[in-house]
């Protein structure tokens, strides 16, 4: 069959029913989306913007008005300068420190497996320690890293070409392994991720080919 083995046609399947999955709660997303823009329309038709004529403004309003802004050009103007809270500080301090924690959890039994830590300009895919996966392990090697991962570099690459991106722009990917044997993956650093698009997609895959593997491991 055109060369294809038997684990090439089913990870391809695996991958169609994820596929499929994925459509389907993307189009719930839409739907919702849709719901609360009809809502807001609704809203916006019933509730018009009110003019001056509206508002019944008397002269002698307009005068006080003016009276009162003629007072305030006459003070000296002073700039009140507030400190943002302590968390808000920590997350400006630079990019050391993640933005955003995502868990990936097991779904059969809701454990943790791993947690994706989304900084401002990389994503970094961390298994639990008493995970061990490996990166032979399908469909992590073909698909996520082969389609998904160098997928976003091709267009990324093609871009530059283009000369709409540079070359520091690209995204790039590594995987961290666990010594000695250079097998278990220990960490995946996603740089230069761009848009909020990409890290949706990186998170939700990641998601699903972690469960795979884990399920193909127990067998």
């Amino acid at each position: 069959m055109l060369g294809y083995t038997d684990d090439d046609i089913k990870n391809a399947a695996e991958i169609r029913e994820w596929l499929t999955k994925q459509i389907m709660e993307k189009q719930e997303e839409i739907d919702k989306i849709k719901i609360t823009l009809s809502l807001i329309d609704s809203v916006l038709k019933k509730g018009s913007f009110k003019t001056a004529a509206n508002l019944n403004v008397t002269k002698s309003d307009l005068t006080q008005d003016k009276k009162y802004g003629s007072q305030l050009d006459s003070k000296p103007y002073k700039r009140t300068v507030t400190k943002p809270p302590d968390e808000t500080r920590q997350k400006d301090i630079g990019e050391s420190k993640a933005v955003e924690i995502k868990p990936i959890k097991r779904l059969k039994d809701n454990t943790l497996v791993a947690q994706v830590h989304i900084f401002p300009n990389s994503v970094e895919i961390t298994p639990e320690e008493n995970i061990k996966i490996s990166l032979e392990t399908p469909p992590f090697r073909s698909f996520f890293l082969n389609r998904i991962l160098q997928g976003m570099k091709n267009k990324d690459l093609e871009k530059l070409k283009q000369g709409s991106l540079s070359e520091t722009e690209v995204i790039n990917f590594e995987v961290i392994t666990d010594e000695p044997d250079n097998k278990n993956i220990k960490k995946v650093v996603i740089n230069n991720y761009r848009d909020k698009e990409r890290i949706n997609e990186i998170f939700n895959t990641a998601a699903w080919v972690i469960t795979r593997m884990l399920e193909k491991g127990e067998r």
